[in-house]
């Protein structure tokens, strides 16, 4: 559902490998890679691939997918074993998932990864996620096809986390994290909203000609958002940094983003979730 994987790749796997942290990693030379969340009313989705040095010829992507680990996941405590499938609505197109575990606030998720090298796990909490009570269409100044939305919520609590995503829905069936849509309660105001604009499709964007963030008229958008632990909030608020300098030719992937997963690199999420949809004006 979220085609972020690609830009995770860009900032995590291929980003720095030589800053692989020797003491973390003590058993490899290039830890396993894991990108895994599980939404509130919703199967998990975990995929697994392992790290990729820069100096070596890859063949294809497949080629650094780990099809043949166990996948777990404890929900409050009882274990559910993932099955691994083909899946092309994601990328790269192997996923574990099962549809015995759904997302339920307050539970307590523990993600464990084992293969015939590498033990990896996670733990995640599903924190409730605000109402949005109103989305309003704002139009780009000179422009008469572009907007953005302004999201207007409630029922955040003080200092917690939060990150927005949307969904074109004449062009994609994928939600994607909103352009620098993370953030801190208090950082909210209620009386001027959340401003919301696209986030970036990495395989049609970088191809497109004079590519914005703006979504377009008479389009039905459903924007949700998702309650974060902190780890979470860290590891989205580096991405969002990351993808706003990748436009600036002085900057480049200096780190990998934070994860939360003790023996692999990347993150297991556990979202709250709540979601509304606005049809723009023509």
């Amino acid at each position: 559902m979220y085609r972020i994987l690609p830009l995770i790749i860009a900032t995590i796997i291929f980003a720095s490998c030589e800053n692989l942290n020797d003491e973390m990693f003590p058993d490899s030379e290039l830890p396993l890679v894991i990108e895994g969340w599980i939404e509130e009313g919703q199967a998990p989705v975990i995929m697994v691939t392992h790290a990729v040095n820069l100096t070596d010829t890859l063949l294809s992507f497949d080629d650094c997918v780990e099809k043949w680990c166990r996948v777990s996941i404890f929900d409050n405590g009882r274990q559910h074993i993932l099955s691994g499938r083909v899946d092309k609505n994601y990328l790269p197109s192997f996923i574990f998932t099962s549809s015995k575990v759904k997302g339920t606030v307050g539970h307590v998720y523990d993600l464990l990864v084992e293969t015939e090298d590498t033990i990896a796990h996670a733990t995640a909490t599903m924190l409730p996620a605000p109402k949005i009570t109103a989305l309003i269409p704002k139009k780009l100044e000179n422009s008469d096809s572009l907007y953005s939305i302004t999201a207007f919520i409630e029922g955040l609590n003080s200092n917690c986390y939060y990150k927005f995503f949307e969904q074109q829905h004449s062009k994609e069936t994928h939600f994607y994290p909103s352009f620098m849509g993370t953030f801190i309660s208090d950082e909210y105001n209620s009386n001027s909203g959340f401003n919301i604009t696209k986030g970036t499709r990495i395989y049609t964007d970088y191809d497109t000609p004079n590519f914005n963030y703006y979504f377009n008229a008479n389009d039905v958008v459903t924007i949700k958002i998702f309650s974060l632990e902190q780890p979470i909030y860290d590891f989205w608020k580096t991405y969002d940094q990351q993808i706003s300098l990748t436009n600036n030719i002085f900057f480049t992937f200096s780190e990998n983003c934070p994860g939360n997963i003790s023996g692999a690199l990347g993150y297991w999420a556990a979202y709250g979730a709540s979601r509304a949809s606005i049809r723009l004006p023509r």
